[in-house]
């Protein structure tokens, strides 16, 4: 009813506006004034809004590619590889003497825990669960979306397996940090430069598994923003890059503070790389390369 009130209303109101006549005496004539149509609210009738009844057939891609951003990116992948094999990492072997004289009390407390650790059997075990995760990525592939976008989302990946090998060697290649297990007394000397003993810092693997781990949930949430699977894809996956860093750790190859500084690059890697392809949103994060005082700059740019 209250519908039909309003129209009649406004239909009576459009023809008294619009047809009226005022009559005003002027002596003995008449002066007759029509009155000009000016629309007003009450005119407008409601009309119900159409909705978009179009259907989408297909998750739309949330990346794309660009020449700029993976030009830059691809350019630092391929500079830190060329970096990383041009540096010089071989190392005096240590002597008898030099190994028998490295005891706890020189390790920081920190990490001073981890050269207790050394278990032989569980490098095989630890080897094959950083490889594993470096795979587990195909999933991915499960994901219609990703399936339709399989060149961004491989390139992508390449992007977040270059970087992650690369930052790890460069960094053992000029860091000498000997492994926790030369500190322990308990460990023979065959052991002790068995496999470079220098190259603790910082870990490779943590890096790699951690890089993937984050890259996974990602680029799924970013596929499906409501999911609710993705706060357990989320969770599983740091779980699992977590766990294999953990056996790495009880090997008695790395130190705490190896694990967490390949975890935090890893974990970097495998976010910033998605979110530099993200469509409509490489305002909040930008590259821009430079030169400055005879040596190239990049300058990153993160809005908060």
């Amino acid at each position: 009813m209250k519908s039909i009130s309003t129209t009649i209303a406004a239909v009576f109101s459009l023809a008294l506006s619009y047809g009226s006549v005022g009559i005003t005496h002027s002596g003995d004539s008449v002066v007759t004034e029509r009155f000009t149509y000016t629309e007003t609210a009450a005119h407008r009738l409601p009309v119900k809004p159409l909705g978009d009844t179009r259907k989408k057939s297909f998750i739309e891609s949330p990346y794309k590619l660009s020449w700029k951003t993976d030009g830059i990116i691809l350019g630092v992948a391929i500079g830190t590889e060329l970096i990383a094999y041009s540096m010089d990492d071989s190392r005096t072997p240590l002597t008898l003497e030099q190994a028998t004289s490295f005891t706890h009390r020189n390790v920081h407390w920190f990490d001073r825990s981890a050269t207790y650790k050394f278990n032989k059997n569980l490098m095989p075990l630890s080897d094959q669960l950083g490889s594993f995760a470096l795979i587990v990525p195909l999933s991915l592939l499960a994901d219609k979306g990703v399936r339709k976008d399989i060149l961004t989302v491989g390139t992508m990946f390449l992007e977040v397996r270059r970087l992650s090998v690369n930052l790890p060697t460069i960094a053992k290649s000029g860091i000498t940090r000997y492994r926790p297990y030369v500190y322990n007394p308990d460990v023979s000397y065959a052991d002790k430069v068995e496999k470079d003993p220098g190259k603790s810092f910082f870990s490779s693997q943590s890096t790699a598994v951690f890089s993937s781990a984050v890259f996974i949930a990602s680029v799924f949430s970013d596929y499906h923003p409501e999911s609710k699977a993705k706060r357990w894809i989320w969770a599983g996956s740091l779980a699992a890059a977590t766990a294999i860093s953990v056996v790495r750790y009880e090997t008695g190859i790395h130190y705490t503070s190896d694990l967490i500084v390949g975890a935090a690059v890893g974990s970097a890697i495998g976010y910033f790389i998605p979110k530099l392809h993200k469509i409509n949103k490489n305002q909040n994060i930008s590259l821009t390369p430079g030169y400055s005082q005879g040596a190239y700059t990049m300058l990153a740019q993160i809005k908060i």
